[in-house]
């Protein structure tokens, strides 16, 4: 009897940008929301989602260390960086998955953390 291969479903969070339009210091990304980031808040939710096998992050050159901060304890691949333009940053998280070949990719703002379980799985 041939073995089915399970489905492997990667989400691909893109963090990249600078977020100039929100003001302050940090790019949103990076703002605290309670006792986390945006973009911690936004891992998580795809991190605990039961159909999510890989989690992948798309962050600019420039913020490797709030990058670090913001996921310590986390089981993550390294971060890829981004382009010039979000179109150049979703390529490039896309490419660095090539090796994992995921079956399916949801490609997910990172400043978007209150996304649901059931809108993950819907999609």
């Amino acid at each position: 009897m041939p073995t089915i291969k399970k489905d492997v479903n990667a989400v691909l969070i893109v963090a990249a940008g600078r977020g100039l339009r929100a003001g302050g210091e940090l790019p949103k990304q990076y703002l605290k929301i309670g006792n986390s980031t945006v973009l911690g808040r936004t891992v998580e939710a795809f991190l605990h989602h039961p159909e999510i096998d890989q989690v992948y992050i798309v962050i600019h050159p420039d913020d490797r260390e709030l990058f670090e901060r913001t996921t310590a304890g986390l089981t993550l691949p390294p971060p890829v960086f981004g382009g010039q333009t979000r179109q150049e940053s979703v390529f490039n998280g896309l490419r660095s998955m090539e090796d994992a070949a995921p079956t399916n990719v949801l490609i997910h703002d990172a400043a978007r953390p209150f996304v649901s379980k059931k809108l993950i799985s819907d999609v």
